[in-house]
């Protein structure tokens, strides 16, 4: 084994859905071992998402911040000729982007089920079209999708199946193309977290996103939460994960530099779970 090969020294990547959360973790992960990030999202309004940049930067790496609809294809193909322009090449594309819709069977309607397509979906869709003729003329790339332990198992929230089915689709896609593109050496695999932590917004985009459920004033800043309590908010169901408590983004982000570096070259169609022992 050579540690070397766990550097992404040199290697040009794009992170789709990089503005916070477990998107900013992988951006700033793969920053750190050495890539440089081009970094997009659907929302670039409140600056977080050139902060991500900016910060990537700070480590020496060239970065851009892109403000980018990946349901919509057009806008995919721009991200992806400005990542040429920047970038000169892409090695490595981390789709980490995802839409919620938290609504049973029965109560989910078409527009729901639309954009809960078109993103966790479709996006994905776009993205692997777009940069895998780029791959395959270079022989050589690393895709890896976000999907999550409720595209593997039945999701016990039934407010979450929608959410659950489609997640199940990217995990299927990332075998699909991994035997797709797998003879021009271009790797596609994914990663299925369990129960990873998250920022805290008072308000913020869960309203913009979703204004019928937002209250007529926000509510207050909620104090930073302790493990415990992050554990047990974000625990649904009778189930525990055998670690006992929820991942940081530093470690979700170590999982992506290992798929998207050389050190994973024998890796592909894999679902690396992630997840604190939760599908054991």
């Amino acid at each position: 084994m050579a540690l070397a090969d766990f550097s992404l020294a040199g290697k040009k990547a794009i992170v789709v859905g990089g503005r916070r959360n477990m998107g900013k973790g992988f951006a700033l992960g793969l920053a750190e071992a050495g890539a440089d990030v081009i970094v997009t999202d659907v929302n670039n309004e409140d600056g977080a998402l050139q902060s991500v940049a900016d910060e990537i930067a700070g480590m020496g790496r060239r970065s851009l911040a892109v403000k980018t609809d990946i349901s919509q294809k057009s806008e995919v193909d721009e991200l992806v000729t400005q990542a040429m322009d920047v970038l000169g090449g892409i090695d490595i594309l981390m789709n980490v982007a995802v839409r919620y819709h938290r609504k049973s069977l029965l109560d989910l309607d078409d527009q729901g089920w639309d954009e809960l397509t078109n993103v966790n979906l479709k996006g994905y869709w776009h993205t692997h079209q777009a940069v895998a003729p780029i791959m395959q003329a270079q022989g050589s790339g690393s895709i890896i999708n976000l999907t999550s332990r409720g595209g593997l198992k039945a999701h016990a929230d039934k407010g979450m199946g929608n959410y659950a089915i489609l997640k199940s689709g990217i995990a299927m896609m990332t075998r699909q193309y991994s035997r797709y593109l797998g003879p021009s050496n271009v790797r596609v695999n994914a990663i299925a977290p369990s129960l990873v932590e998250w920022e805290q917004h008072p308000a913020g985009d869960f309203y913009r996103e979703n204004p019928d459920r937002a209250p007529k004033q926000p509510p207050p800043p909620r104090p930073e939460m302790s493990e415990q309590e992050k554990f047990e908010a974000w625990s649904t169901g009778p189930e525990n994960l055998p670690l006992g408590r929820v991942a940081t983004f530093e470690e979700m982000a170590n999982a992506a530099v290992f798929l998207a570096s050389d050190a994973a070259s024998y890796v592909t169609g894999t679902i690396l779970c992630v997840d604190g022992g939760y599908m054991a």
